[in-house]
């Protein structure tokens, strides 16, 4: 009886302390996240570098992680999902150190893509590990619990990379990960059981599949990346970024002959599937490339402190918290498409506000913009995904849930590529427009790739405060129209989103299981149908 009472005991305890350093664990890869774009201008600062740099520190992460997250998950479940996370964890905090330590934009971009290759097997398997340590009946707490941690990562990044930087200084967002880890790693494996040979599964890993992924994934975006300094017409944008829709059908007809791809393809064929993937990345790409675009605008053009930035950035992560949980409430009641269009028109209304900005504009104002449009992005992201869900037959979720995550992760890669395009084109013209009366026709050719960056700070101390001012007018006329762009583009996004999604997920009064039927859902259909929206 003894023997039975300290089992169960141990059963209860170890969760308990699992969570902790699994939590803590997903916080700094989440953190590592949405802390970058309020440190950027001082890295921008103290190493002299332009836009395209900066977005490869911030790129690197996202693209390492993406590529790695699926194999690492299939190789977790054929040798142990303890050893490839204590792997994950080991790169992460050699990465942090790479980064923290960086002597230049090389070496930081280096070690943001350890950050990400590590923050790829965490992030994969955290949650799959302490899944397997509960009884069934605790698994929702637990996703719960799990769900506030991630969200508070998002909500928290810009608030205390803001801190840490107008404290401490940028090296500090990577190095407190490393002193944390080091509290994480033993934790992790004295307290998360290993897989027993059982419990493994002889899952095969498609490395071709993966490797193919990754190459599309750099070469596309680096090759948009590159339009920040030249046009498409040159050889330097347009061969990788064809090179990488080369890659990405290649990768294609490996999946469809592979014996283990990276997702259910059948099963992504599905209505509405299609038509929200296509949503997830209008949205992903706003997030991303929109937040970057105007966090480098109000620290350096408009004056705010780190700390400021990362307070009424706060307001947007804050509000997608909160309006997250609501969104499904809501598709239930009206339907999918209304709710979609309504978290579009959402969105489209707050970077409307964005693109408002001049030179006078106060953090409070900047911050009820991001307010609204971070209520646009937590009210269409969940319904979007959801919607996208309702139609995957269940023992497909995983594979589809898993391929979702990646969507999200490659459309946060693209909209900063693609927005830091048209934004530099935008600012490229306002510099030659505006600048005529002020600049010398020397210092327009030689500033203006410092004035696509945004550096204007650097500018004021070289040209000093009359060419600065005409550079941050260029910078804020560009960076606005930019956001006037995105802001037409995902409004209509949203009339087309109603007609497209329809009433899918509207539950009828009285009837709280079953949806409402419409003609146009192809529920059931099987997976090989190809019924797209």
């Amino acid at each position: 009886m003894s023997d039975t009472t300290s089992s169960s005991s141990t059963r209860e305890a170890l969760p308990k302390a699992a969570l902790l350093a699994l939590a803590v664990g997903q916080f700094l890869v989440g953190l590592d996240l949405s802390v970058m774009s309020v440190a950027l201008p001082s890295i921008q600062r103290e190493f002299n570098e332009g836009m395209l740099q900066l977005q490869w520190a911030v790129m690197a992460y996202m693209v390492a992680g993406a590529a790695l997250a699926v194999p690492f998950g299939a190789l977790g479940d054929r040798i142990g999902r303890r050893r490839v996370y204590l792997f994950g964890t080991t790169t992460f905090v050699i990465g942090s150190a790479v980064s923290a330590l960086a002597p230049g934009m090389i070496p930081l971009i280096l070690g943001r893509a350890l950050q990400g290759i590590g923050s790829g097997a965490m992030g994969t398997l955290a949650l799959a590990m302490l899944v397997a340590m509960v009884p069934h009946d605790a698994i929702p707490k637990l996703i719960g619990l799990w769900t506030a941690v991630t969200s508070g990562a998002s909500a928290l990044g810009p608030l205390i990379g803001g801190g840490l930087v107008s404290a401490l200084g940028w090296r500090w967002v990577f190095g407190i990960n490393v002193i944390l880890m080091a509290l994480v790693i033993p934790l992790v494996a004295a307290r998360v059981r290993s897989d027993t040979p059982e419990e493994r599964k002889d899952t095969k890993v498609d490395i071709v599949g993966a490797a193919l992924l990754t190459m599309a994934m750099i070469l596309f975006a680096g090759g948009l990346s590159m339009l920040e300094n030249y046009s498409f017409t040159d050889t330097v944008v347009w061969l990788p970024t064809v090179l990488g829709v080369l890659m990405a059908l290649v990768l294609a007809w490996q999946q469809g002959r592979s014996p283990n791809p990276l997702t259910d393809w059948k099963a992504i064929r599905l209505a509405p599937i299609p038509a929200t993937l296509v949503l997830l990345v209008i949205l992903g790409m706003v997030l991303s490339g929109a937040m970057l675009q105007q966090t480098m605008l109000v620290q350096n053009v408009l004056g705010f402190t780190p700390l400021m930035a990362g307070l009424v950035s706060f307001g947007a992560s804050f509000m997608l918290v909160v309006f997250s949980p609501v969104s499904p409430l809501v598709m239930r009641k009206i339907g999918l498409g209304p709710t979609s269009a309504l978290g579009l028109f959402l969105t489209a209304g707050g970077l409307l506000g964005l693109s408002t900005m001049t030179i006078s504009t106060g953090p409070g104002q900047v911050a009820i913009y991001l307010a609204v449009m971070g209520a646009g992005l937590g009210f269409g992201m969940p319904a979007v995904s959801a919607g996208a869900m309702s139609a995957v037959p269940r023992p497909s979720m995983g594979a589809v849930s898993g391929f979702l995550n990646l969507i999200a992760s490659i459309s946060a890669v693209l909209g900063i590529a693609v927005i830091g395009a048209i934004s530099a084109h935008q600012v490229s013209n306002a510099w030659d427009a505006n600048s005529s009366s002020s600049v010398s026709t020397q210092q327009v050719e030689s500033l203006r790739d410092e004035v696509i960056s945004g550096a204007i700070p650097e500018i004021e101390s070289k040209e000093g405060k009359k060419v600065a001012e005409a550079a941050g007018d260029a910078y804020l006329s560009g960076v606005t129209e930019a956001l006037r762009i995105a802001a037409i583009g995902v409004a209509l996004a949203g009339l087309v989103s109603f007609p497209l999604l329809g009433r899918r997920g509207r539950v009828r009064a009285g009837e709280n299981a079953q949806p409402e039927p419409e003609s146009s859902q192809n529920h059931a259909n099987p997976p090989d149908s190809g019924g797209n929206a």
